[in-house]
């Protein structure tokens, strides 16, 4: 089983939707996804990641699907700047940081973020369970074997998010040292042992190489 995080086109925020710099973005990245190929394509429902997305559902000819959970977090706290873009400088300093398990404490946004958290990690489990990748503590267990390759287009803050959760990671430390560029893509497999259990490799982060198909996103991609 593979799955592929996939950040939305540069953004025009105002609008809702990608740049022309953004469908550039897109069109390369759908070109590079053609030789991968997708079994499943997932999607927010805001309109940056359905613009980006519908570049590559044409160009693979997949259907995709809107999962609400994929939305990106939007908090009630105005702090001026996005969660996951917070100064991280005063954090590390402190002598003990958060283990995976209590990130949310002496992290000051982190109560409002705790239920955004537990959003996105059941939304994601129970599309898992779909493919036959029972949540089971820490691990999965495996129903059925899956070969399937799928992909979600979101948002930078809800992909980190959810990286946090499937690597045990705590989550304000993934926010200080992670980035998620406009279309870049992370790449997990699931990695399946003898004792009928399933855990997530993290195999590529951010991974940008599509962007070597810029210049010909531009010119008509051939059927």
């Amino acid at each position: 089983m593979e799955v592929m995080l996939i950040r939305h086109a540069d953004p025009n925020y105002r609008e809702d939707t990608i740049t022309e710099r953004g469908r550039r973005e897109a069109e390369a990245l759908a070109l590079s996804l053609r030789h991968r190929g997708l079994d499943d394509l997932y999607v927010s429902p805001l309109g940056r990641a359905q613009e980006t997305c519908r570049y590559i559902a044409e160009a693979l000819k997949v259907r995709p699907v809107t999962l609400d959970w994929l939305r990106e977090i939007q908090l009630e706290v105005d702090l001026g700047y996005a969660p996951w873009d917070f100064p991280g400088d005063d954090y590390l300093s402190r002598s003990h940081l958060p283990s995976p398990d209590k990130w949310w404490q002496g992290f000051e946004i982190g109560e409002p973020l705790k239920p955004h958290f537990l959003k996105i990690a059941r939304g994601f489990d129970g599309l898992m369970e779909d493919y036959g990748y029972r949540k089971f503590g820490n691990l999965y267990k495996l129903e059925r074997p899956s070969d399937k390759r799928i992909a979600l287009v979101a948002h930078g803050g809800m992909i980190m998010t959810l990286l946090a959760y499937l690597l045990h990671w705590p989550l304000p430390l993934v926010y200080i040292h992670c980035t998620i560029d406009t279309t870049g893509v992370t790449r997990l497999i699931w990695r399946e042992f003898d004792s009928g259990y399933a855990i997530p490799k993290l195999m590529e982060l951010n991974d940008l190489s599509h962007l070597a198909y810029l210049d010909e996103a531009i010119r008509p991609v051939s059927p």
